[in-house]
């Protein structure tokens, strides 16, 4: 065989080698892109009052289902500066007057919210509150982590210094049942942990409702 010839057969038998080696492969890992963006309460808490100081936390869940702290890279705006306005750097707010403003976060394009009320220390009456509660021994505590549970009671304060309970004939709710739900559970309302995320619940007794905001850590 000619040496010509035997040349020309190897490079034939050494093509499909070559395309398989500059063929894309079809499983081959890509950087994971932002598609969510949640903001979580620092502590819980209910209705600001004026002159209370509170912060927030910010994560982004990414296309591989990673959840990374962005706090300190989100931009964070208050829509009212005249009600809420930034004060501490990242993520700082207080309470100015009375009113409703929604405190923003955004990271590479996306945007999240939380709504907020501010309200005067000294209230008309009567008005509804919620209050965290422990029917054991020790200080309460809000769920933090998925699978912790805590309770709250509802009160009607009639004045400054007189409440009545009002937690069973009062109606519950969770703004999203995939972080946190709610339910009576004998003289209290039972909270428990299911999802990371941001929830508020609500209140809700005679026409009058309180709320209160808590997150679940990732």
């Amino acid at each position: 065989m000619s040496r010509e010839r035997l040349t020309t057969i190897l490079g034939l038998l050494a093509l499909p080698l070559v395309s398989a080696c500059n063929a894309s492969y079809p499983f081959q890992p890509s950087n994971p892109v932002p598609t969510a963006l949640q903001i979580h309460y620092q502590l819980p808490m209910g209705p600001a009052l004026v002159g209370q100081s509170f912060g927030f936390n910010a994560y982004v869940v990414n296309s591989d289902g990673g959840i990374q702290d962005v706090t300190t890279t989100a931009t964070w705006v208050s829509s009212n500066t005249n009600v809420i306005r930034l004060t501490a750097t990242p993520s700082g707010f207080t309470a100015i007057a009375p009113g409703l403003a929604d405190v923003s976060a955004t990271y590479r394009g996306i945007t999240n919210a939380l709504s907020l009320t501010v309200t005067e220390a000294d209230r008309q009456f009567p008005i509804l509150v919620i209050n965290l509660v422990n029917p054991g021994i020790g200080p309460p505590t809000a769920p933090r982590v998925v699978g912790q549970t805590s309770y709250l009671s509802a009160g009607m304060r009639i004045t400054a210094t007189q409440s009545q309970n009002v937690t069973t004939q009062t109606i519950w709710s969770s703004s999203d049942a995939r972080v946190v739900t709610v339910s009576i559970e004998g003289q209290f309302a039972n909270l428990r942990a299911i999802g990371p995320g941001t929830a508020v619940i609500t209140a809700t007794f005679n026409g009058m409702t309180a709320m209160y905001g808590l997150s679940i850590q990732p």
